[in-house]
């Protein structure tokens, strides 16, 4: 009797050990899912930032003639704003991504042209160039 008392003994002893296992593993499955939830919940947020932080770069050129025929009108604007700036207003290399035209009817003769945005690649120096002008 003591025999067959002893091996259920052990055996509960047995699922004892396995059961507190589970919860082990229980608990370290629930802290990762509670990590998971945090960062999917803090994703949109940051989607945001970076869209909202995005138009930082772009800058307007106001007075730039709408009948000036300009090939290159990245390479343009970066002449332009280091010759009227200065070369040390930026950080060292100023790039313009991409230039565009305000999307507006074509102005009138002798009225002022279209706002043109010039997107720069290190905001940075968008800010330098409207502190410095």
């Amino acid at each position: 009797m003591t025999d067959n008392l002893d091996k259920h003994v052990e055996r509960l002893d047995a699922a004892w050990r396995q059961i507190s296992e589970v919860e082990d593993d229980h608990t370290i499955v629930t802290m990762a899912q509670s990590n998971i939830e945090k960062t999917l919940l803090a994703l949109p947020a940051k989607v945001e930032g970076l869209e909202t932080r995005s138009p930082r770069n772009n800058i307007g050129v106001v007075g730039i003639a709408e009948s000036t025929a300009i090939d290159n009108m990245e390479r343009y604007i970066e002449e332009l704003f280091v010759t009227l700036l200065g070369c040390k207003t930026f950080s060292g290399i100023f790039v313009v991504q991409r230039v565009h035209r305000l999307l507006a009817p074509q102005p009138s003769l002798g009225a002022p042209p279209c706002l043109v945005i010039a997107k720069l690649l290190d905001y940075r120096d968008r800010d330098a160039a409207v502190r410095k002008a």
